[in-house]
């Protein structure tokens, strides 16, 4: 690892004078989304002017993820890019990938800055200090995290740019399934002040936006006191002039009932879940250190559909996973075509230095992993597709997203069904009333209601 240093000096400078052009590239979840975000819009504060990533630009920040071998891959190429588009830039590389392997970026050309997910909110202010430090590049912030034990406010407000704004509410987490790194590149689990989410969700409302999503990297784990997650989404609800809350990803164990019933209770709270289920087999479920069995995952769904009769629901899904057996592949596959779910993401199993799953014996073949894949993801468009169309001929509310594009206005139903209305060349209310009429792949056509 390069060696580390030297301490910074404390301070809220500005951007170096010469950055007018900033491109930003984030690669993983929701939360990194949220975070570069809130990134971008302190450089638009300063006057700096965004770019599309792979256009020439004078500061290049791209925010990483390590959660499989494919990330650090995609990581390693978007570094790449930016460097091909911007030889004369500064390249910043920030998030997950940096936090733990930062000896890898610091080998590719081109980097100036490394910062770690602590480090990263203080770009602006490192920036400064890379260009007083002259010397050999790049220069390396990346402290460790495993004794943070307090959520960073940070400065930054977690807006998108566009209608809808990701709100940070929690970060880290203590749950360690065997297959994931993510808990030693995001520390222990750590909740947002109730203070601080509602004083940020107001301040994203003030500015115009009408969608929040909560993200984090466990939020159902978010605790203030006697305060749980169901009492953060409540207060939350009640934000003047908030259209709608969605709630990210969230670990099936940590539904509640009162969770259910305000979500059926809030016309405002978005009929929408995605419940990681990883796997149908209890051993492996077992084998990857999740905290449920597939009874009680299907417990939890009809719970969510009682209370929820239209909801979405998504579901992550890994295939492949060290000892999975061909029995117990076909135990998941028919449990994805047979499960009230909606939507899935499917993920190859990735070995991940570091955690327990990659000492496992059983390793199953990598082109078998993409054979099981392209099985879990044709089960899954089927899925997807029936439940669009389950919604033909019905009216639904639809949030449209910036302006039209190939002549038609898209957005989004609360059940999160994508959709399209025809153009008419004039403006149009953000929210409406569409009479869902066909499925194009898989984007609904639809028909404005005056």
């Amino acid at each position: 690892m390069p060696a580390p240093q030297p301490e910074i000096t404390p301070q809220e400078a500005l951007p170096i004078e010469s950055i007018q052009t900033v491109s930003f590239h984030t690669l993983g979840c929701k939360l990194n989304q949220a975070e570069t975000a809130a990134i971008a819009a302190r450089f638009k504060e300063r006057g700096c002017q965004v770019v599309p990533f792979r256009q020439a630009a004078d500061l290049t920040f791209i925010n990483t993820c390590t959660v499989t071998g494919e990330a650090d891959a995609k990581s390693r190429q978007a570094i790449r890019q930016a460097v091909a588009a911007s030889p004369g830039g500064r390249l910043v590389v920030a998030g997950c990938y940096a936090q733990l392997k930062p000896e890898e970026i610091a080998a590719l050309e081109g980097v100036d800055l490394i910062l770690g997910n602590r480090e990263k909110y203080r770009v602006l202010e490192l920036l400064e200090q890379l260009e007083r430090g002259g010397g050999e590049r790049p220069l390396v912030y990346v402290d460790g995290l495993d004794e943070v034990e307090t959520y960073d406010e940070s400065p930054f407000i977690s807006s998108t740019g566009r209608t809808r704004a990701f709100l940070k509410v929690q970060d880290g987490c203590d749950f360690h399934c065997s297959f994931c790194i993510i808990p030693a590149a995001r520390g222990r689990a750590r909740s947002r002040s109730l203070h601080g989410c509602l004083s940020e969700a107001r301040r994203l409302v003030d500015a115009g936006y009408r969608e929040l999503v909560l993200t984090g990297v466990n939020i159902g784990t978010w605790r203030e006191g006697d305060l749980v997650f169901h009492d953060l989404l409540a207060s939350i609800s009640e934000t003047e002039g908030l259209r709608r809350l969605r709630i990210s990803s969230i670990e099936p164990q940590l539904v509640t009932s009162r969770m259910l019933e305000i979500m059926a209770g809030r016309e405002n709270i978005c009929p929408h879940l995605h419940l990681p289920l990883q796997h149908a087999s209890d051993r492996i479920l077992g084998a990857m250190r999740r905290r449920y069995s597939l009874r009680d995952y299907q417990d939890t769904l009809e719970r969510v559909i009682t209370a929820l009769p239209e909801a979405a629901v998504g579901a992550d899904i890994i295939v492949g996973f060290p000892g999975e057996t061909e029995d117990e592949f076909n135990q998941l596959a028919q449990a994805v075509s047979a499960l009230p779910l909606t939507y899935h993401h499917i993920f190859r199993y990735s070995e991940r230095q570091g955690t327990v799953a990659a000492c496992l014996e059983g390793s199953v073949d990598p082109r078998e992993r993409k054979r099981r894949s392209a099985l879990l993801r044709a089960i899954s468009r089927r899925k997807r597709e029936a439940y669009a169309l389950s919604f033909i001929g019905r009216t639904r509310e639809v949030y449209f997203e910036g302006r039209p594009r190939n002549g038609q206005w898209e957005g989004l139903t609360d059940n999160y069904l994508r959709v399209r209305v025809a153009s008419t060349g004039s403006g149009r209310e953000p929210f409406q009333l569409v009479r869902l009429q066909q499925l194009q792949g898989e984007v609904l056509q639809g028909t404005a209601v005056a």
